[in-house]
């Protein structure tokens, strides 16, 4: 009798066992994850520039050179990674360049109030109603910097070398939500509407 109560005790400990959701830890480098966000973001949103060409003869200035060696030697380590693994998913960098394409109309809209940084890194209606053309930016803006947020996580999952799936995504959205919307805020204009990470909003 007793044997039997300890097989089945056994046995349900290993149906449970077996069953249990394994939950793994992924590492979230906050300094380098926002640093990845500033690379990205001077690197993808900014209109590309042509090649300025050099006088025949003229060598280039010594102190660019230097900025330049100072500049990749800043951007080197887990940041530059990161932001390497990024540039290789075709739908963020496309957001990104969205983005960028309509950073004129979404400053426009910043600037006069109607729209504020919320504290989960989405544009929000503030003071007035949108017209519908402002609707649409702003659903365009946001549509664009979820894909952001999301690759961003992709991209931490992949240096962690966990797989990709919903529950690792659910385990690293927020803290790449959480750093997103950090730099949204350090960056607005004076003026602009600010939503604290308690929930506070405030005027820049």
């Amino acid at each position: 009798m007793k044997r039997r109560v300890r097989f089945f005790i056994a046995t349900m400990f290993f149906i449970i066992a077996s069953c249990a959701v394994i939950t793994v830890n992924i590492y979230f480098p906050e300094k380098d994850v926002k640093e990845a966000y500033k690379t990205l973001e001077k690197e993808l949103m900014a209109p590309e520039e042509k090649p300025v060409k050099q006088p025949a003869g003229k060598p280039e200035s010594s102190i660019r050179f230097d900025l330049v060696a100072t500049a990749y030697a800043q951007e080197a380590g887990l940041a530059e990674k990161i932001a390497e693994i990024v540039k290789k998913m075709p739908d963020v960098v496309n957001a990104y360049r969205e983005m960028g394409a309509r950073i004129a109309d979404t400053d426009k809209l910043r600037d006069s109030g109607a729209l504020g940084e919320a504290k989960d890194g989405m544009l929000v209606p503030r003071e007035k109603t949108l017209s519908p053309a402002d609707k649409r930016i702003l659903d365009a803006e946001n549509a664009d910097r979820r894909t952001v947020i999301k690759g961003m996580a992709r991209a931490i999952i992949r240096i962690n070398r966990v797989p990709e799936n919903e529950q690792n995504l659910r385990q690293v959205m927020p803290q790449a939500t959480e750093e997103f919307a950090s730099i949204r805020r350090d960056s607005a204009k004076k003026g602009w509407w600010i939503q604290t990470p308690e929930g506070n909003w405030i005027r820049k």
